[in-house]
């Protein structure tokens, strides 16, 4: 696109834009990437311009506007161009050019494969520029042929027809399916994987404890229960943590365990509330046993979508009223079979053996609300009974995060979600 009118200024580097503020320039550029741009004009009218990034052997990067449809369909990222008649200007602390009615555009190389395979003086004399222009052109070629590597990076687009990306895709890829916990123990990579398996205990990490050597037993769940007098499963369970990352804080024992940035928010802060406290879940099958890391939101999705701080809020509620619900056994087995009956069938059979179906989820969150006169600590009491039926319960449905770089102890297998099985009558 030759200039009617001729060139107004001079041939500038790149380097010396801020000395040319308001004034025309010619200039012989590398194009590293283009970027269209919807604008509205003072008019009210729509316009599309696009932003051009650009370079030279003496200043790297630069940007200039272009506002010529016809223009816009010339430049290919990879090639040096000649712009001729464009005018440098100056927003805030930002030095850029632009083109205009009368601007122009010479592409001299093209494609970008012959600026990096082809001698500096062949390119130079198939160009039909003058003196200054080629002389010009033989150091943005050196430029280019010497950065290459840094320069092939930014014009990936060149071989991929993708403009390069200074963020990783996360790839969503579907869980393995396993036959049984042998196989699931036996995965190499990390991944996420499906398996169905029983539910045989759930215990506390002792590190996150203060146990002494008779204590030990407490840890397990399914020993304490059904024991009567033992209030104090809700504040072993529940703790002051971040409800995204389900990382417990706020105790000496839990000082080594809080991470200084929240892997789950894209702040980096973590989300402080009360939350269940980081549990392992012990599973089997007729294959094999595996213990599985189970954080806050997989356990209140086990929990039947009970949120820890309602639990906490309703527990401290009835302990203070003294109710002698929570201290009777009898009392609480028969909140158990009052729980189940008030359901009206929908969940009717929650436990009950039968193949597992994948329709049926742990969120019953609205059937709760049918269970009238149980409060958040009471059905979540229910639930961890119902789950601690060992021996029982037909297999659920879980789904796990595998990772190979963690030892079993400190995570390797993690909880996602879980399925209840089909119900039937009783």
């Amino acid at each position: 696109m030759a200039s009617a009118l001729g060139w107004y200024g001079p041939l500038i580097d790149l380097s010396r834009a801020s000395s040319h503020i308001g004034d025309f320039v010619q200039l012989l550029l590398f194009v590293h990437h283009s970027t269209p741009l919807q604008c509205k004009s003072s008019k009210g009218r729509y316009r599309i311009r696009t932003d051009i990034q650009v370079g030279d052997d003496t200043r790297p990067y630069f940007v200039v506007s272009v506002w010529q449809k016809s223009m816009e369909s010339m430049i290919s990222v990879g090639d040096v161009i000649l712009l001729q008649n464009v005018k440098i200007v100056k927003f805030g602390d930002i030095v850029e050019a632009r083109t205009v009615q009368w601007s122009s555009l010479l592409c001299l190389i093209h494609p970008y494969e012959l600026l990096i395979s082809k001698d500096i003086e062949e390119l130079v004399a198939g160009c039909r520029v003058g003196i200054n222009s080629k002389d010009k052109l033989r150091k943005v070629i050196k430029w280019v042929q010497q950065s290459r590597p840094n320069i092939c990076s930014t014009n990936s687009y060149q071989q991929t027809g993708h403009l390069p990306k200074n963020w990783k895709v996360v790839e969503e890829r579907i869980p393995t399916d396993c036959f049984s916990l042998s196989e699931l123990s036996q995965l190499t990579s990390s991944c996420k994987a499906i398996v169905s398996a029983f539910i045989g205990e759930i215990f506390l990490q002792a590190s996150t404890m203060d146990l002494g050597d008779t204590e030990k037993e407490k840890i397990f769940l399914s020993r304490r229960v059904y024991k009567t007098g033992d209030n104090n499963l809700v504040e072993d369970l529940i703790c002051t943590g971040c409800q995204l990352c389900g990382s417990p804080m706020g105790t000496k024992y839990d000082q080594n365990v809080i991470p200084l940035i929240c892997s789950k928010s894209s702040s980096g802060l973590h989300t402080v509330c009360l939350i269940y406290r980081p549990f392992m879940l012990y599973l089997w099958d007729e294959s094999d046993y595996m213990p599985i890391l189970v954080k806050n939101r997989a356990a209140e999705i086990l929990f039947g979508n009970n949120k820890a701080e309602k639990v906490y809020s309703s527990y401290r509620q009835q302990k203070l009223n003294k109710s002698p619900e929570l201290s009777r056994e009898d009392k609480a087995e028969d909140s158990t079979s009052r729980f189940k009956n008030s359901l009206n069938g929908s969940a009717k059979g929650l436990f009950s053996s039968c193949p597992s179906s994948a329709d049926n989820s742990l969120q019953l969150e609205g059937k709760q609300r049918h269970a009238a006169g149980f409060n958040s600590y009471q059905i979540w009491l229910i639930f961890l009974k119902l789950l601690l039926q060992q021996g029982k319960n037909s297999p659920l449905k879980f789904e796990i995060t595998v990772d190979s770089t963690l030892a079993t102890e400190n995570g390797k297998f993690e909880m996602v979600s879980a399925l209840l099985p089909c119900y039937r009558s009783m």
